[in-house]
């Protein structure tokens, strides 16, 4: 029985496994029109980048041009269905469908390799589509691409390989579900096989939105990011990096605020997006930041949403050690470092007790603090410590009002706007466009 009959799963291949994704995936294109002319729009769309010769363009399912005639799973090139006149005259179009695009410059030719295609597909008139299925692109040996014919059948090989993305794939098909393009048993089985990715391949999903994420911690972060380097700041694309241990961020080029970041937390139905901006992080930036800072305009902060809370902590060289709460409220801490930061020095070894005493004394530590103190720093052999009396300004965006600004199209508009009005209130500007 054909693996393409919907009931006939791999007995020896578990659900994650690449070949179970293709069997699927083929068994919506065999069966349902509409993902057909979506899938074919979208190699249709990749080929159009190419100066193709007039024949070698492919017609558009949509119009009528093309039609499918069979679709299989996993075939052997001496199969039987390319050896006789079924194959002879077509033209023959390897499609590679990957996690992102497949970006490498190669030409595909015919080759005397063992091959096994994950998908085939025959189309009317005098096509022959080889898809194969590589779900991580790191995986992919370009000659994957090449098919196998026997130098005797007539056939034509379009030396350009078509690249598609699961992810744009999947979005496609989202959205036939979300428009009600589709009903009935097709649309039960498009929404089967988005759960079954949903489950089994979730990092193939998109995030071109926040809405289609559906609450995958992973997805949602990569909308995140995606975002940040949609920024451009100060007329340049963001540079967006990975801090290990920490989060995304995009650089500001500025010496506040130096790093912005855009995150998610919580899972399923209960999640937020979280906007982070640490202000004055080291000495020579909260120097600048505590002078100009706009303890008005900061507090202002809260009435439109904003949380606002004090990160001091000592490092050594560029590694973080402690951090404390203390017992100052938050406007006291800004008053208290307004008054303090341009004094700030590094403190030698034979300092550092009597620097914890005054700040304890201060309320920037606590008496329960003793203990780490004489755990993390005292007993270990650092020679000087810097004082780095920063504060965090953080928005928090629900899941409703996230998914709501980006079907909107305003998310980023939104987010630029928290961005420069935190600048502000530090006294700070930073161009965003």
């Amino acid at each position: 029985m054909n693996h393409l009959n919907v009931f006939n799963s791999y007995k020896n291949k578990p659900h994650h496994h690449e070949d179970e994704l293709t069997r699927t995936f083929l068994i919506l294109l065999k069966n349902i029109p509409s993902v057909q002319i979506m899938f074919f729009e979208l190699v249709r769309q990749e080929f159009m980048k190419y100066d193709l010769k007039e024949e070698e363009k492919i017609d558009s399912i949509g119009l009528g041009d093309l039609k499918i005639e069979s679709v299989s799973t996993q075939l052997s090139h001496m199969n039987d269905v390319f050896k006789g006149s079924e194959i002879e005259g077509r033209k023959v179009v390897s499609i590679i469908i990957s996690d992102d695009k497949f970006e490498q410059e190669t030409k595909v030719e015919n080759d005397d390799r063992g091959a096994r295609y994950d998908g085939v597909i025959f189309a009317d008139p005098g096509w022959v589509f080889i898809v194969e299925n590589k779900p991580l692109r790191g995986h992919i040996w370009s000659r994957q691409l090449n098919p196998a014919f026997s130098e005797e059948i007539d056939i034509h090989i379009i030396e350009h390989p078509c690249a598609l993305s699961w992810r744009t794939v999947i979005e496609k098909l989202n959205i036939l579900v979300i428009n009600e393009m589709i009903s009935g048993l097709e649309k039960q089985l498009i929404e089967d096989f988005i759960e079954y990715v949903d489950h089994e391949f979730a990092y193939l999903n998109p995030y071109t939105q926040f809405a289609v994420c559906k609450g995958n911690p992973f997805l949602l972060n990569k909308r995140c990011v995606a975002l940040l380097e949609d920024l451009m700041i100060g007329g340049e694309p963001a540079n967006v990096k990975y801090h290990r241990g920490w989060k995304y961020y995009a650089e500001s080029g500025k010496n506040t605020i130096k790093q912005i970041a855009l995150d998610s937390s919580g899972k399923g139905d209960d999640w937020q997006i979280d906007l982070w901006l640490y202000a004055g992080d080291t000495m020579h930036a909260a120097k600048k930041t505590f002078e100009n800072t706009d303890l008005e305009k900061l507090m202002n902060l809260k009435e439109k949403g904003f949380n606002l809370g004090s990160n001091f902590h000592v490092s050594y060289r560029s590694s973080n050690l402690l951090w404390f709460d203390g017992s100052l409220s938050f406007e006291q801490y800004i008053q208290y470092w307004k008054e303090h930061a341009p004094k700030l020095h590094q403190c030698k070894r034979d300092g550092f007790i009597e620097l914890f005493q005054s700040f304890e004394k201060d309320g920037l530590i606590v008496a329960e603090d003793h203990h780490r103190i004489q755990e993390k720093i005292l007993s270990k052999n650092y020679d000087r410590l810097n004082i780095c009396p920063g504060f965090v300004i953080k928005y928090t965006w629900t899941s409703e009002e996230a998914i709501k600004l980006d079907q909107q199209g305003r998310f980023l508009d939104d987010l630029k706007e928290k961005i420069i009005l935190a600048y502000e209130s530090i006294g700070d500007e930073i161009e965003l466009s």
